[in-house]
């Protein structure tokens, strides 16, 4: 059976491994393709055809030996890519501030243009706040501690480490049921609700297809960085399943704790 879905990802190791196994777990038939870099390298030729172009021909420019696999047809495109406010170039002079806001300006047009998964030569963006990783910064699938859990500007350089520390990285990606990948979007999805409205609670479906949009979110943490130097720990990425599924025969509704 041809694959109907294309997950674009940053990374070559943490990203398809969770993806492997989340798709794998929910029997879809996907591809999934490494870009190998941060956004800020696709930021950079989009804004150049003045985000006039087809994705998967961008792609096929950047990295010609991955033609055979962009060529492909899929229904849904997905790109998923870490936020980087923090990442200057090397000869960069600027303040950190000075960096952060120029990012979030770049990730905000980036936001408003890739919104659509069915068009192939668009997709939708998720950005993880402040990367893959922020889906095991927790002790447990759904962890209340996550509602508060923060991190500092500064700290976004050693976030991979310190979230090594916590329980659920102890725990193998490829180990994850079904049961446990449900518990996790819904975790993310009370994270959701308090970074826009300060609730820990599920959001309604239909708020959450309002609530959850890629530029909704950059937003929010754009205000949360300048008012405390910080970003609010969420990811994003997992709403691929509750974006895909929707509430088709109640899989959102049925996204509860017990």
């Amino acid at each position: 059976m041809e694959s109907n879905i294309l997950i674009i990802v940053e990374g070559a190791r943490t990203e398809p491994a969770f993806f492997n196994r989340l798709l794998g777990v929910f029997d879809q038939n996907f591809e999934i393709y490494c870009f190998g870099t941060n956004i800020y390298t696709l930021y950079k030729r989009m804004k150049e055809i003045e985000f006039n172009g087809d994705l998967k021909s961008v792609l096929i420019e950047l990295h010609p030996e991955q033609r055979e696999l962009l060529s492909k047809k899929f229904a849904y495109t997905y790109l998923v890519f870490d936020c980087d406010v923090h990442h200057p170039k090397k000869e960069d002079i600027r303040c950190i501030e000075e960096i952060i806001a120029d990012n979030f300006s770049k990730l905000r047009e980036m936001a408003e243009y890739f919104v659509d998964e069915t068009d192939p030569s668009v997709g939708k963006l998720y950005i993880n706040y402040p990367m893959m990783e922020s889906y095991r910064d927790c002790d447990d699938f759904f962890d209340e501690n996550y509602k508060s859990t923060m991190v500092s500007l500064p700290a976004i350089l050693s976030y991979k480490k310190d979230v090594g520390k916590r329980k659920l990285s102890r725990v193998r990606v490829d180990s994850y049921t079904e049961k446990q990948f449900s518990l996790l979007v819904l975790q993310n999805i009370y994270k959701l609700n308090v970074i826009l409205t300060d609730t820990w609670s599920k959001l309604s479906y239909e708020e959450y297809l309002i609530q959850s949009s890629a530029k909704r979110i950059l937003l929010a943490e754009q205000d949360i960085a300048k008012r405390s130097k910080m970003l609010s720990v969420i990811n994003t990425s997992i709403f691929i399943l509750s974006d895909y599924f929707g509430n088709r025969d109640g899989f959102y509704d049925k996204l509860k704790i017990t």
